[in-house]
């Protein structure tokens, strides 16, 4: 099974190169739903409560329930992507770039050594920033280069934890480094280290500087990817990584960490609530809500981790749907600033699929939303209080941009344009609705799958 996910959109990748034509977009949405089904299958099949070694290839790849869950979001999000790029200069370049960063986004989730989950973590750099770089929008080259710039630099301190920890361990397979002793102060040390590059990339509270002007100027199925999968890779870093090999030193640093992160939670979503721009609106949300998985994901108990997953599932489908809806405002409109009024008469599903995904966003019970936020905030309580009160006001704050962004854009006396929905469009929106159902209303779907490997990796507080 992981020879497959890399091998399978890495052929995507090469055959887009081709002078294939119209073919390379069709290609990258089918390389993503094979990656997507081959990881379900081994959800159903139960390979998260196994071995989650494949014998084929030793200790290097693997997969879990954990890393499953997150291998059928990439999937999914990475085919949904796919079929949104409608239009783009140069598509046999886009395409092929589009599937190598589908490949090492994979390589993460499924490295089992530290060397290795290094070298496709770097690699995710590099299609991205140029992505960002040659396909943006007017403040691309700006934007980009802060992005690697911010990258480059945790990334710089999470290689000396690497080396170091191999060197002094002899070995770098993640596995056998979860049974290494390190005293107190050396685990708070490579902890630091380890976090420089997740927290980062997640972003965490105040390491979000990047954030804004990425989600900008990316284009917009590239912007969806960075926040829906991207993103989780740094969540995924700290807690199959951080917790396992670091419990004393992770346990040391959670209250500084969970304050960081609340402190996130809730500054993410009052600055949303000054945005009139919609891509401005999600990045801040977004910058809100994966302050929220970081804060479960630093916690380190087994009710933490299954939190993890279903919010970091439920915030990818989510924030997915949200960025093509703007792009399809901004088509319809001609502008992604929402206040405009009135085109609800107008493009009245459009309408309806907007509240749908602004409710999901909100948390509203029903919804993958609430399943994801009030996992995260159960488990905060029991370790923090006092942090999962102030996380928990984002909740109050969430419904007041989420109103005033619907009442802005589609009611009101604005001068409406724009037909609705294509049925293309649809068709593109209504899988991730049903697959944010389906989470908030069997988030078990998720949780059963790795209740084994929460319990045996993510428990630090006894």
């Amino acid at each position: 099974m992981p020879v497959e996910i890399l091998v399978i959109p890495l052929i995507v990748a090469l055959a887009c190169a081709l002078p294939i034509g119209a073919l390379a977009r069709p290609l990258a949405v089918l390389g993503g739903l094979i990656v997507a089904a081959d990881a379900a299958a081994g959800l159903w099949l139960g390979y998260g409560v196994s071995s989650p070694m494949d014998p084929a290839i030793g200790s290097i790849l693997g997969a879990d329930g954990f890393s499953g869950a997150m291998l059928v979001l990439t999937g999914v999000l990475f085919a949904t992507g796919a079929a949104a790029s409608t239009g783009v200069r140069s598509p046999r370049g886009y395409f092929a770039l589009w599937s190598l960063l589908q490949v090492t986004v994979s390589g993460v989730f499924l490295a089992r050594d530290l060397v290795l989950f290094f070298i496709f973590w770097e690699a995710m750099l590099v299609p991205l920033a140029l992505l960002m770089w040659l396909w943006g929008g007017a403040d691309r080259r700006a934007a980009t280069f802060r992005f690697v710039l911010y990258t480059m630099t945790g990334s710089a301190l999470f290689l000396i934890g690497i080396i170091a920890l191999g060197v002094g361990a002899g070995t770098f397979s993640i596995p056998a480094l979860a049974g290494y002793r390190l005293s107190e102060g050396s685990q708070i040390a490579f902890a630091v280290l380890f976090l420089a590059a997740f927290a980062v990339k997640l972003p965490l509270f105040p390491f979000h500087g990047w954030l804004p002007r990425a989600y900008a100027a990316a284009p917009l199925p590239v912007a969806l990817v960075l926040s829906g999968i991207v993103a989780k890779t740094a969540v995924y870093g700290i807690a199959r990584i951080c917790v396992p090999l670091f419990p004393l030193g992770m346990s040391d640093l959670a209250p500084g960490l969970v304050a960081l992160a609340a402190v996130g939670t809730l500054y993410g979503a009052l600055l949303a609530t000054r945005q009139c721009d919609t891509r401005g609106l999600i990045a801040f949300s977004s910058l809100s809500h994966l302050n929220l998985i970081g804060l479960a994901a630093v916690l380190g108990t087994v009710e933490a981790a299954r939190a993890v997953i279903v919010a970091s599932v439920s915030h990818g489908l989510v924030v997915a749907a949200l960025f093509l809806l703007a792009g399809m405002l901004a088509s319809r409109t001609g502008s992604s600033a929402f206040a405009t009024g009135g085109l609800a008469a107008r493009a009245p599903v459009l309408a309806m699929f907007t509240t749908f995904a602004i409710v999901a966003a909100i948390g509203v019970p029903g919804t993958s939303g609430f399943a994801g936020e009030f996992l995260v905030l159960a488990s905060a309580y029991v370790r923090f209080p006092g942090a999962g009160l102030v996380a928990t006001l984002v909740v109050i704050v969430a419904a007041v941009y989420g109103v005033r962004f619907l009442r802005a854009t589609f009611f009101g006396a604005g001068a409406a344009r724009g037909d609705d929905l294509s049925r293309r469009e649809r068709a593109i929106l209504i899988p991730l609705f049903v697959l944010i159902l389906v989470v908030g209303l069997a988030p078990w779907t998720l949780t059963d799958s790795v209740r084994l490997v929460t319990a045996q990796t993510a428990e630090l507080h006894r």
